[in-house]
């Protein structure tokens, strides 16, 4: 008969293992848990072939350049997701470059926002940050907002929810349709803002923007 000592060295076995394979096992990634916006082609981010059913998406972290982290990327299977990780760099410089080929967008500020004296026209540059396409003035001005992107993604979110709020045509959140108390939170995803009960909500509008794209423009007060 196995003793009590035999099942609890068993279950040390076991609870060693689990903990091995969850060091080991892929990071499961929500789907509003990637910065800036959504992946936005229906080609693999590594070897630009036609995304599949079976395709995979992931949210960048624990990158050596770290600016990369919070990105999300869509590729064939995990091969490729390791093949994007070996050399992001390239891979990066092919997905913004498609990314730039899409017809251009209503973008919410009519200013460049490191020169905010500069209105953005026909010589404006756009410069790709976690798939999202930003606007500014000139050439320099892209190397401006290259030099610490993060920080100037900020900065942009900020400047499209001064720029949207008085015109916000909900008082209630999308997410989860409680009424907004004091400041709320707010979100920045698709060129639009989004205002909510509390930053949790985020990762709801950013799973599925074009549904509480939809939910704006169908506000009364939004006609």
């Amino acid at each position: 008969m196995r003793t009590p000592r035999f099942f609890a060295v068993l279950s040390l076995l076991l609870l060693a293992s689990l903990v091995t394979l969850a060091a080991t096992a892929p990071k499961s990634t929500r789907a509003g848990d990637y910065l800036g916006d959504p992946y936005a082609l229906d080609t693999c981010a590594a070897c630009a072939k036609k995304l599949t059913p079976e395709s995979v998406t992931i949210v960048l972290e624990g990158m050596k350049d770290r600016s990369l982290d919070g990105t999300q990327i869509k590729c064939c299977n995990e091969p490729c997701v390791a093949a994007f990780k070996a050399n992001p760099a390239a891979a990066l410089a092919t997905v913004h470059a498609e990314i730039l080929k899409a017809p251009l967008t209503a973008y919410p500020l009519k200013n460049c926002m490191m020169m905010p004296d500069e209105l953005l026209d026909d010589s404006a540059k756009s410069v790709v940050y976690q798939n999202r396409v930003y606007r500014v003035c000139c050439k320099k001005c892209t190397v401006r907002f290259g030099s610490d992107s993060a920080k100037r993604a900020k900065e942009w979110e900020a400047l499209v929810i001064e720029a949207q709020k008085a015109a916000y045509p909900l008082k209630t959140c999308v997410i989860s349709g409680k009424p907004i108390e004091g400041e709320g939170a707010w979100v920045v995803v698709q060129n639009r803002a989004y205002h909510l009960c509390c930053p949790s909500c985020a990762a709801g509008v950013r799973a599925d923007p074009a549904k509480y794209a939809a939910m704006l423009d169908a506000s009364p007060k939004a006609k």
